[in-house]
């Protein structure tokens, strides 16, 4: 009550009620504020586009080397495997989250005292993707495969289902990085052997 008295006193009006004047300063700052408005709009869409552009979609073609690992007997032969797997594949990615793909892959090969088994076929595979940034995405796989195994005890060769796991790195828009897990189960020999490959490659979108 003692300060509004005073305020009464001096200036002839309810402090509580006195209009707030705006230095210069403040009012710059308030105008360059909104000005900056539209900037700040055009510069949130780039960010979304370019968060898109990481994930692009299109045809791509790849390659991968691998390390085999077969789980089981193959025809009387058993082993882990050795040598190099790999594979060379292409694809189409149709949204951030899905693709399709189709390949040619080496499956490495057992030698050993049991004897020697190698394996190749072809596939395809669904893939499904889940970004977790611009860069990084994690991935899995479903298709099937049709692959033909050789050993000294006989060949034969079979469709079975193939599975895959992994993740892959965007170095740019074009340029992937990946990383797989595989497993082919075809059904050969009277049986289903799983063989599995791990590889790292990369692909190219264009």
């Amino acid at each position: 009550m003692a300060i509004r008295n005073i305020a009464l006193l001096v200036g002839g009006q309810d402090a509580s009620h006195a209009p707030i004047t705006m230095q210069p300063v403040e009012r710059e700052k308030i105008m360059a504020i909104r000005k900056s408005k539209p900037l700040i709009a055009v510069l949130l869409v780039a960010g979304s586009l370019g968060a898109v552009s990481a994930h692009a979609e299109g045809a791509y073609l790849g390659g991968a080397l691998g390390i085999p690992h077969f789980e089981d007997n193959i025809n009387g032969i058993t082993g882990n495997g050795s040598g190099l797997s790999g594979k060379v594949f292409g694809g189409y990615q149709f949204s951030p989250n899905f693709a399709l793909e189709a390949g040619i892959a080496n499956l490495g090969h057992i030698d050993n005292a049991t004897g020697r088994a190698d394996g190749h076929g072809e596939y395809v595979d669904a893939v499904g993707l889940l970004p977790m940034s611009n860069q990084w995405s994690l991935l899995a796989s479903l298709g099937m495969a049709h692959i033909n195994l050789n050993t000294a005890n006989g060949s034969d060769s079979g469709r079975g289902l193939k599975l895959g796991l992994g993740a892959q790195y965007a170095v740019t828009s074009n340029v992937i990085l990946r990383g797989e897990w595989e497993r082919y189960q075809p059904h050969e020999f009277g049986g289903r052997p799983d063989i599995d490959q791990i590889t790292f490659g990369v692909h190219v979108a264009f």
